[in-house]
């Protein structure tokens, strides 16, 4: 949740974006609604079509009706058993729902049967790395980046996987990696700032935290800001007492 803090808002602005996005989320909604309502009479009229009850679930996913869309992926895959992507999707399903077990078998599911399909590696090691499997999970996002090396954040969560495994080498690595494919990329700034204070190169560490205070991706720069404050508070007691 954004916070406003030390500028007067100006409330007839705000009211005017909260009113636009209020007017996008309903569009939505309908267009969703929609789908729900053309794929349901695609069903009727073709229910032995796993097409169409995919994409059915599909239209329910978009309104997160996760049971409903549950029950049209495994349709479409009681008639196709090799149809990827209702695999894939129940992994999303699933871990929506916070099964993570179930999620990480229909995403080994869909990677068995198209290892080109980098999303489904991605995903199995975001499930894997919520259980704290960081082995199995740096193996999965591996993968992902065998199939494409520029998947983004797909370095990022490689070098989170690294740091769980106490691999603090290889986690910056993974993190410069995904710098040199999304220069941009707050998070990857924000971890190797982290990692450098924590190793005592403070040089580096602001280096890292100043860049990502430049994106505009960055999600708590109060915390950044309080992170580069506290390391240039410590440098100039240092050159105090060096003095």
């Amino acid at each position: 949740m954004k916070k406003f803090g030390g500028v007067m808002a100006d409330w007839p602005v705000l009211f005017l974006i909260i009113v636009l996005l209020s007017i996008g989320a309903y569009q939505r909604n309908s267009l969703w609604k929609s789908e729900v309502a053309l794929w349901k009479d695609c069903v009727q009229k073709s229910p032995k079509k796993e097409r169409v009850h995919h994409n059915l679930g599909f239209a329910y996913h978009e309104l997160e009706r996760w049971e409903d869309a549950q029950k049209e992926y495994e349709r479409a895959l009681r008639l196709n058993p090799r149809y990827f992507l209702s695999m894939y999707n129940l992994g999303l399903v699933y871990y929506q729902k916070g099964l993570l077990d179930e999620s990480i078998r229909y995403y080994r599911r869909a990677t068995e049967s198209d290892s080109n399909f980098p999303d489904s590696f991605y995903n199995l090691g975001i499930a894997y790395y919520r259980k704290r499997l960081y082995r199995e999970a740096s193996e999965a996002y591996q993968e992902c980046l065998e199939v494409k090396p520029d998947y983004e954040s797909g370095n990022l969560n490689l070098g989170l996987a690294y740091k769980g495994l106490g691999k603090r080498e290889e986690a910056i690595q993974s993190f410069l990696q995904e710098l040199e494919f999304h220069p941009d990329n707050a998070n990857a700034c924000v971890e190797l700032g982290l990692i450098y204070r924590e190793g005592g190169d403070y040089r580096k560490a602001l280096f890292y935290y100043k860049k990502a205070l430049a994106s505009p991706d960055l999600r708590d720069a109060e915390e950044v800001q309080k992170a580069i404050a506290s390391i240039e508070a410590a440098r100039r007691q240092k050159k105090g007492k060096e003095s």
